[in-house]
Formats: structure tokens, C-alpha cells, sequence
């Protein structure tokens, strides 16, 4: 008797201690407060250092476990994401002020040197980075990433929709449509926009009936400060016009992404001598999750090529 009451002590604390490590991993490394916005930031992982600048959450699960073998990550939620104090006034947020708040992570933590990560919109944000402290930056990640943010970007997605994606494919957005717009009407406008994405999956995956709730589960977007950089900060956007920079950089892109399709870097990948183009036969947006084991080969023989 005395054995099994051991036995279930010992059971009982190694339980607590799993549950209070796995609690420990959930709070930020730290958090780092500019104009009321509270931006926490997380390292995991050992080797290269790589800054991952958009939605520190849903980053965090969407990387694989690989990956941390090779990469000291730096994941941190851009303004986007994290509380504020709503008496700021948005229409003061640029470019510059997102990639500035980069920076004071990077100071924050400390690395002298980094890749930098940024998928779909932010991977803009990261080549400007790139550009702004080329000093401080060994890599450029750029996934899901459209090289401009204009009315013919718009108009490309919508004709690779309808001419590329299947009856089927077009059925299942319809039918998602249905059932929640409803629900989605009734909701507060950062977690109606979420859940527009989620919605929307169709658009975003291989897998047409692939619900990625999962994935976003506890985080916040604010809608204000999404639709400025969409609607102001990255409206007009041209990688075209911007220049070259120095650093080697991986874009990987879907075929299945409707959202940002590949057809938009015809003729404009080849303009950027030190750009590593990698197509993605069984992705659509989100090709490190969709096919992490070909993504985490193709990222890391890249990286080893590339050197530091």
C-alpha cells in the first residue's frame, strides 16, 4: 500500500511539473512597451538566430519542432496583435515605425546578427528591414509573400481563382460562407476578421475542407490596425521599385494559395539575382505547415549554402 501511495505522489508531481513547465513555456520571454503597444517576444530553439515578426502565436505552432534544432528563434507579435491603449492615434504607424519596433527587439534580446521571417504581407516587412539595417541581417525568409500590394494584385488572385481552382474547391467556400456569415456579422470586428480567415480556407490551403481554427486559437488581431496596413501602410507597395538587397533570399510559395498565387512573381523573380525561388506542388498560403518536411529540407540546405 505504502508503494502505491509513493507511486501515485511521484505520478501526482511529475504532473505538476509537466503542467507548470508547459504554463512556463506560454509566458513570453519578455515583453517590450512602445507607444502604449505591448509586444512580447519568445526565443526557442538553438543555432542560427532568425527574428519571426508576424503573430508570435500562431507562428510559434505552425513551425516545426525541427526547425528549433537549427534556428534560435525570436518570435514577436507585431502591433497588430498585442494591446494598446485605443487613445493612440493609428494613422501614426508606418513602415518605418514596424520596422523600428524590429529593431528594439533585436536590440532587446540582444543578436548582432539574423535571418529575418515573415510570411505572406510581412514578408515585405522583412525585406524592408533588410533594407533599413542591412548591418544587422544575414537572411531574408519570405513566404506566402506578394511582390506588390495594388489593384492588380487583386485582379491576378481573383482570375487565378476562378480559371485554376476546382468546382469542388469553389463548392466548399460557398458552403463555409453559409454556415457562418451569420455568426461572423454578429461578431467584434477583430475576431469577425479572424474568423473571415478562417472562413475563407479554400483560399489558403491544399486541403479545401482543412479548418485551421486550430491555429489561431487565443490570439487578437486588431482590425483598425490590420486594415491600416493593408488599406495605407502597404497600399501601392512594389518590390520593383524598391531596389536590391544584398542578402540571399528564400521565397517559397503554394500552388494552391488563391490568395497570393505564384503567377504574381512572373518576371519579377528574375530581377532579384540573390532571391532562391521555391514552388510548393502540395501548399497553398502556408507552405512551412503544409509540407513542413520538405519546407524544413529546402530552408536548411539554403541556409548551409548560404552561409552566415
Amino acid at each position: 500500500m505504502k508503494r502505491i501511495i509513493f507511486g501515485v505522489c511521484v505520478a501526482a508531481l511529475l504532473l505538476f511539473l509537466a503542467v507548470q513547465v508547459q504554463s512556463q513555456a506560454e509566458h513570453p520571454t519578455g515583453v517590450v512597451t512602445i507607444d502604449s503597444f505591448q509586444i512580447p517576444y519568445y526565443v526557442e530553439g538553438t543555432g542560427v538566430p532568425c527574428m519571426v515578426i508576424n503573430d508570435a502565436i500562431v507562428m510559434r505552432r505552425a513551425l516545426s519542432k525541427e526547425l528549433r534544432k537549427h534556428f534560435k528563434f525570436i518570435f514577436m507579435n507585431p502591433r497588430m496583435n498585442v494591446p494598446y491603449d485605443k487613445s493612440f492615434n493609428i494613422k501614426n504607424i508606418t513602415l518605418d515605425t514596424l520596422l523600428d519596433d524590429i529593431e528594439l527587439i533585436r536590440r532587446t534580446v540582444g543578436v548582432e546578427k539574423l535571418c529575418i521571417f515573415g510570411h505572406s504581407i510581412y514578408g515585405l516587412t522583412a525585406f524592408e528591414y533588410a533594407r533599413k539595417y542591412p548591418e544587422h541581417v544575414t537572411h531574408v525568409i519570405m513566404n506566402g509573400t506578394p511582390p506588390f500590394w495594388d489593384e492588380r494584385a487583386t485582379k491576378i488572385a481573383d482570375e487565378y481563382w476562378e480559371s485554376k481552382a476546382s468546382e469542388e474547391r469553389k463548392a466548399v467556400l460557398k458552403q463555409n460562407w453559409e454556415k457562418r456569415k451569420d455568426e461572423i456579422a454578429k461578431m467584434p470586428p477583430g475576431m469577425a476578421m479572424m474568423q473571415t480567415y478562417i472562413t475563407n480556407g479554400p483560399l489558403y490551403w491544399h486541403e479545401p475542407k482543412y479548418d485551421c481554427s486550430w491555429l489561431f486559437a487565443g490570439e487578437k488581431w486588431n482590425e483598425e490596425i490590420l486594415s491600416h496596413l493593408f488599406g495605407v501602410i502597404m497600399l501601392n507597395y512594389d518590390i520593383t521599385s524598391r531596389g536590391q538587397i544584398r542578402m540571399p533570399i528564400f521565397l517559397s510559395l503554394g500552388v494552391y494559395d488563391y490568395v497570393v498565387p505564384y503567377v504574381l512573381w512572373e518576371g519579377i523573380k528574375v530581377k532579384f539575382p540573390t532571391l532562391s525561388y521555391n514552388l510548393f506542388e502540395k501548399s497553398g498560403h502556408w507552405a512551412f505547415l503544409e509540407e513542413r518536411e520538405l519546407f524544413d529540407k529546402r530552408l536548411l540546405e539554403w541556409v548551409k549554402t548560404k552561409g552566415k
